[in-house]
């Protein structure tokens, strides 16, 4: 049973440090180099460019460990880890533009790993690419002072009441920016699914999405700067 001690220490590193929010991501995805290929223009510079920031949803993968049954002699057995798990795949969702172009970004990329005409199957190394998903924080960088005049009217309005003696009141704002507290980076993707999208006379207040999922071989941890 917690303590009420424990339970202020809790409180008061919530409230110094906060607390993560599954609203509050970066995703970077780099497909391979020979994308160009297969879609060229000014448009695959845009959209490389904004992809990330048209994930509307993602799952950062886990970690397996995978265990092994050893038995020696008369004693039972222990489950001992014998390998790492780091492959899968990765689920994510992508606001659609009114042109699509995010869904032909992704299947020009499937292209690649199959020709669509030939069914000829390219080599593994000319289809990977790479992603990186992060967790951002935030940090004040800008204190702004307003000097605003005392509300005197008497009226049901808004009564300041950090007065100063001249009839003025002081409002500080906050300016915070973003900054990546944890990160990992995923190696050896590809676009393996590239869902449908569904459509609806009701829906007509929502955005289209279109469901990817990634197959990747493995995924490491960022090191930032001054992170431990």
């Amino acid at each position: 049973m917690a303590t009420l001690g424990a339970i202020d220490r809790f409180r008061a590193s919530v409230l110094k440090d906060g607390v993560a929010r599954p609203s509050k991501y970066e995703v970077r995805i780099t497909p391979p180099e020979n994308i160009k290929n297969v879609l060229e223009g000014s448009s695959l510079d845009i959209v490389s460019r904004n992809i990330g920031m048209a994930c509307n949803s993602i799952v950062m993968p886990g970690r397996d460990l995978t265990a092994i049954s050893v038995k020696q002699g008369q004693d039972l057995a222990i489950e001992q880890v014998g390998a790492h798990t780091y492959e899968g795949t990765i689920t994510a969702t992508f606001y659609l533009d009114p042109n699509l172009d995010y869904k032909t970004f992704f299947e020009a990329w499937q292209n690649l790993a199959v020709n669509p005409i030939t069914n000829n199957l390219n080599y593994y190394d000319n289809y990977i690419g790479s992603m990186s998903i992060h967790q951002l924080g935030s940090i004040p960088v800008t204190e702004t002072t307003i000097t605003l005049e005392q509300d005197t009217s008497g009226g049901s309005g808004d009564h300041r009441t950090s007065i100063h003696k001249h009839g003025f009141v002081e409002e500080k704002l906050h300016t915070h920016e973003s900054i990546r507290k944890y990160g990992i980076q995923v190696e050896e993707v590809y676009p393996a699914t590239v869902g449908q999208i569904e459509y609806a006379y009701a829906t007509v207040d929502e955005v289209a999405l279109l469901p990817v999922e990634f197959q990747y071989r493995r995924w490491q941890t960022i090191a930032y700067p001054g992170i431990e």
